[in-house]
């Protein structure tokens, strides 16, 4: 007999677990209208002109994301939540790119600017300007057309049809999994992925590997933001994970830095340019993401001690509960 079975068998344990389902399954849909509204607002906002918006689209998309994928249930049994699952996802990485872009040009010309001039060899400024400016302009392109496009809409409709399901009750994926057991299934995935960081070989599978956790913690950082108030357990869980997921979004910055630094090079030598300078700044990335593998082990400890402490009090009828 599995331990939920043994628990189900005492009549107030199971008005408990009925009890934390419900109420959690009633936050998620306060989460996920939060989000939604956020992504409307945001493309009103944008479509105005205001680039500051997308970001704050990006991170709502990704935030309902994690939300929703981290129910085993809804990721396995459930092809609606899977195909909204996968349109968020390609929502915030198709509307994010000219983002992204924007900060690694920022990045780049700040690195470059903080050279001694004997050190800029060839036009680096320029060519850095040029290599930006055109692929900005077209993810900005892109990125305006996503906003008015079916698919987009789609999500939208997705999204406000599982709000609905989730507050009428008919919403089954949502009141299957226990909190506490999906923290316990979201920190072993944490876990597993930064024992792979440490057998990793080489800088690339390094940098996906660490990436990897960047994943995992966004997924459960956004989980808990999902389930109900802060109280103090909660309060101190995010506050861990924002401090990891801070330290891993740095590491990922200085690793797509790299990669543009990889092809501003190569253009430059297709024109007979030196490519000293562009060494030097990739080298810079790479101390950035030795630096940041060496405090990632002791943060994501951290982290975990802190959604341990959590998930304890999420059982029913520990401090936590709702009926602790």
């Amino acid at each position: 007999m599995t331990r939920e079975q043994t628990l189900n068998k005492d009549p107030s344990t199971a008005s408990d677990i009925d009890s934390v389902r419900t109420s959690n399954a009633a936050a998620l849909a306060d989460y996920l209208c939060a989000q939604r509204d956020i992504i409307v607002e945001g493309e009103i906002a944008a479509r105005s002109g205001d680039a500051e918006a997308i970001p704050a689209i990006i991170v709502a998309s990704r935030r309902a994301r994690s939300a929703v994928a981290a129910h085993r249930t809804a990721r396995d049994h459930h092809r609606e939540l899977r195909r909204l699952i996968e349109d968020l996802r390609w929502f915030g990485l198709a509307l994010g790119a000219a983002h992204d872009l924007d900060v690694q040009a920022v990045r780049l010309r700040s690195s470059a600017g903080a050279l001694r001039a004997r050190y800029l060899r060839g036009p680096v400024r320029e060519r850095v300007e040029q290599y930006f400016d055109y692929n900005i302009e077209q993810a900005r392109t892109e990125g305006r057309a996503l906003l008015g496009s079916r698919r987009y809409l789609a999500v939208l409709t997705d999204l406000d049809s599982q709000i609905d399901e989730l507050r009428g009750g008919t919403a089954g994926w949502a009141s299957v999994d226990r909190p506490d057991v999906l923290l316990a299934d979201l920190v072993e995935r944490v876990q597993d992925r930064m024992r792979a960081v440490a057998l990793a070989l080489g800088e690339d599978s390094r940098d996906a590997t660490v990436h990897s956790v960047r994943k995992a913690v966004r997924r459960l950082r956004y989980y808990i933001e999902s389930i109900g108030p802060c109280e103090p357990e909660r309060e101190r869980a995010l506050a861990a994970l924002e401090s990891l997921q801070d330290a891993l979004g740095e590491h990922h910055d200085a690793v797509v830095a790299k990669r543009h630094l990889l092809q501003i090079s190569r253009d430059a030598e297709k024109a007979e340019e030196s490519s000293f300078t562009y060494g030097l700044l990739y080298q810079r990335e790479l101390d950035v993401t030795d630096r940041l593998l060496g405090v990632l082990p002791q943060a994501c400890d951290g982290a975990v001690r802190a959604v341990r402490l959590l998930a304890a009090a999420e059982r029913p009828g520990g401090e936590g509960s709702s009926n602790g």
